[in-house]
Parts: C-alpha cells; sequence; structure tokens
C-alpha cells in the first residue's frame, strides 16, 4: 500500500481520471435513477405508495454505509472495498430492468415489487462503496487542494447529469410516440442496462491509482479533542461513534447535517405539488428551472472550491447554507399571478454546491485520519435517511392539511406555505450549529 505522499506527486493525473470516473458514473446514474426510474415506474402502473417508496429507498437504504469501515478492514482497502462493491451493487441492479418482462415476475405489480427490493439493496451495497471511495479518494489529493478539486468533480456532475437528462427525456419522448406500450418498457430496459454498464467502465480510470491504508494522512488535533483523545484516536482499533462524537467540533457539524437534512428533505413532495398544482408549472418550465439550478451551480462550484482552499469551509458553508436557505422566501412569495418567483429560488439554490462542497472538506479536516469513512457514512448516508424520513413525514402532513381543502380556494396555498415556513426556519437555524465547530486552518493554500 502507497503512502499520501507517494500519489500527491501524481495529483494532476488523479483530477482527470477522477472527473472521468464521475462524467461516466453521473452518465449512468441519469438512465438508472431519478426520472428515468419513476417512468419506468409509472408505465407499470405505479402509484403513490410504489412511488413514494421509489423516492425514499436510495437514501434510506444507503444508512448501510455506516457499515463501511470493519467491511473496508475485512475486505483489505478502501480502494478494493469501492471496487467490489461497486460491481456487486450493479451486478443486483441488473434486476430492475427484469420488471419489463411479465413472464419473468408474474405480473407489473410483481414487476414493481421487484423494482423496489432490487433497488433497496442495490443502494445498501453502493453505500458502503461511496464512502469507501471518498475516504480514499481524500487520501490521493493534498488537504491544500481538496476544495478546488472535488468542486472541479462537481462540475463533471452537474454538467454531465444535466446534458445527459435532457438526452434520456428526449429519448424518452421519441420512443412513447413510436413504439407500442410494452416495447416502450423494453426500451426502459436497455436504456437501464445500458447506464449500468456506464457505471461499471467508470471503474476503470480509477484503477491504476494505488491502494492507501487508513490513517496514513498526516495526524492533526481535531478542534474540539483533548490530548488524551487525540492520542486514542490515532490508535485505529479503537476508534468508534462514541470517540467520534466526543470530538465537539465534528459533533456540532453532524447535528448541523442532521438538522438542515429533516429541514430540507420536509418539502420533498411539496415544492413539486406546489408547481404543478397550484402555479400550473408543465413539464417544459418544470425542467427549465432544474437547468436554471445546474447552471447556477456550476459557477458557484468553482468558486467555492478556490474559498474553500484558500479561506477555509466554516464560513463559506454558513453562509451558503443561508443563501440557499433564503429560496424558501421565494417560495413563500410565489403565487399563480406571481410564479416567476421560483425562478428565484432555484438561482438561490445553486448555492447548495458550495455548501456541498465546504461540508465534505470541513467534514474531512475534522474526522480522524483512520475513520474517514465512518465520519462520511454519519454525515451522509445518516443525513439521507433523515432526509428520507422526513420526506415522507412531510407527504402525509401535506396530505392531511390539504384533505377538504378547495382547490384554488386560497386554503391550499397557506397549506403549502406553512411546510415552506417550518422548512425555511429548520434550514435557517441549522447554522447555528456551526457556531461550535472549530476549523484546522492550517493545511489551507
Amino acid at each position: 500500500m502507497a503512502t499520501p505522499g507517494a500519489v500527491h506527486g501524481e495529483f494532476r493525473s488523479v483530477t482527470p481520471a477522477a472527473l472521468a470516473n464521475q462524467a461516466l458514473w453521473t452518465a449512468g446514474h441519469a438512465l438508472t435513477s431519478g426520472a428515468f426510474l419513476l417512468f419506468f415506474a409509472r408505465e407499470l402502473g405505479a402509484a403513490g405508495t410504489v412511488i413514494a417508496l421509489l423516492l425514499v429507498v436510495p437514501e434510506t437504504a444507503a444508512v448501510a454505509g455506516l457499515a463501511a469501515r470493519p467491511v473496508i478492514r475485512r475486505l483489505g482497502g478502501r480502494k478494493r472495498t469501492w471496487m467490489l462493491g461497486t460491481l456487486a451493487s450493479r451486478a443486483v441492479a441488473l434486476g430492475i430492468p427484469l420488471a419489463a418482462f411479465p413472464g419473468m415476475t408474474g405480473s407489473d405489480a410483481g414487476g414493481l415489487w421487484l423494482i423496489v427490493a432490487f433497488l433497496a439493496l442495490s443502494q445498501a451495497v453502493q453505500g458502503i462503496a461511496y464512502v469507501s471511495f471518498v475516504s480514499w479518494l481524500a487520501d490521493l489529493v493534498p488537504e491544500g487542494r481538496w476544495g478546488r478539486f472535488f468542486a472541479v468533480r462537481n462540475i463533471a456532475y452537474v454538467v454531465t447529469l444535466m446534458i445527459v437528462s435532457l438526452a434520456a427525456g428526449a429519448m424518452r419522448d421519441w420512443w412513447t410516440e413510436v413504439l407500442p406500450p410494452r416495447s416502450g418498457l423494453y426500451a426502459y430496459a436497455i436504456a437501464f442496462s445500458l447506464g449500468t454498464a456506464l457505471q461499471i467502465v467508470s471503474l476503470v480510470p480509477m484503477v491504476r491509482f494505488p491502494e492507501i491504508a487508513l490513517g496514513r494522512r498526516a495526524p492533526r488535533r481535531a478542534s474540539g479533542q483533548s490530548p488524551e483523545s487525540e492520542a486514542t484516536s490515532g490508535r485505529a482499533a479503537s476508534t468508534s461513534f462514541a470517540l467520534l462524537w466526543r470530538n465537539r467540533s465534528l459533533r456540532c457539524l453532524l447535528i448541523h447535517n442532521w438538522w438542515l437534512a429533516a429541514a430540507n428533505g420536509l418539502t420533498q413532495s411539496a415544492f413539486f405539488l406546489f408547481l404543478t398544482g397550484p402555479l400550473g408549472v408543465g413539464l417544459a418550465m418544470y425542467s427549465a428551472l432544474l437547468i436554471v439550478m445546474r447552471l447556477t451551480m456550476v459557477p458557484t462550484s468553482w468558486i467555492a472550491g478556490i474559498v474553500s482552499d484558500r479561506r477555509g469551509n466554516r464560513g463559506l458553508l454558513m453562509w451558503s447554507v443561508l443563501a440557499a436557505s433564503s429560496g424558501l422566501l421565494c417560495w413563500l412569495a410565489a403565487t399563480p399571478d406571481q410564479w416567476w418567483w421560483v425562478i428565484a429560488a432555484h438561482v438561490l439554490w445553486g448555492a447548495f454546491a458550495a455548501a456541498n462542497i465546504a461540508g465534505r472538506n470541513l467534514l474531512l479536516k475534522l474526522s480522524p485520519p483512520d475513520d474517514t469513512a465512518t465520519s462520511l457514512a454519519l454525515f451522509r448516508n445518516v443525513g439521507g435517511w433523515i432526509a428520507g424520513m422526513s420526506g415522507l413525514a412531510g407527504g402525509l402532513w401535506l396530505d392531511a392539511l390539504l384533505s377538504g381543502t378547495e382547490p384554488a380556494s386560497g386554503t391550499d396555498l397557506e397549506s403549502f406555505r406553512l411546510l415552506f415556513a417550518i422548512s425555511f426556519a429548520g434550514r435557517a437555524t441549522s447554522v447555528l450549529w456551526l457556531l461550535g465547530v472549530r476549523e484546522p486552518h492550517d493545511e489551507c493554500s
């Protein structure tokens, strides 16, 4: 196994390889998840319950990433865990296109539950693979370049997702018009299989880079740790959730992220229903709003990467979360006559790109070098699970608020605004937890 110093000299070759990996993976992701998967399920007759499960299952199942550290030790390294986990998760995901063949599933209803089952299992394995990959990747790159490195990866993600999603949507519209319904399902299966193949190919650019042992990154005393706990954190065998929780800065950062995830998740279904209901926004405008947000994320990511490396992450995280949270004020102001407020909201949501970069970099800086995988799982995977559960709760609450209201009477608008106001309060107050975080700055350059 190599040390970080041995590969930092290869940083210029790590970056293009990581960008190729990100672009290939994202292209495959656009064909195997999100709207594309939901449309596939709708063609099979999926109703509210199954659609809700498909929205929640990926983040919920990914909480399995908490098991990454013992799996890494069992398999002998983070690179190996990432590669084997990715191959295993993609192999399982190939069961999803089988739903297009009722002779194999018994019925379309059986196919829908097959999708849910294979999606859950594949995302659980992928959750372990993901945290292993990011933990390994962080040790391949000098700490003082994390901001710019993860920024360009984020740009590759946003641009690829935007291009492939538009192309996939156009392709789906074309075959819906020219193919019989059942043949259209087969087209979904082919596209899904192609996406899975792209995700497997995404491993290739990173194959030549070496494994790095856990804990080989230069140790630092994380803010909020005593010298005694620092010494303890250097012993891999004793690293535990309890030890991570004793790090005051890391604890406050995790609570901030979970608090923000709960507030974000609350309005998952409310945004979509508000746009397509009271505001009367069509599919074309809905797609255009997503493009506006993603275009804003490109320069935001680049600027955030530079700021992260030169000035640190805590302040960047606080201001970007506040900027993105202010988008809820635009949702509160939107009405059927002034629907354009949601355009401003999507521009402000571009700040989430900066929050994602700063939050992950700050987490990596505060984590013990020998347990970044567990910290990443607590931050991203547990945060995703909380957002999913909050999304379910928000959807049920919105249904209860809307039951019995008269559409376009004004009462339905107030139901949506109640959730928007509570979500805004949660998002904005999440930054208060960051006041308890002290960021080490000696690596910034």
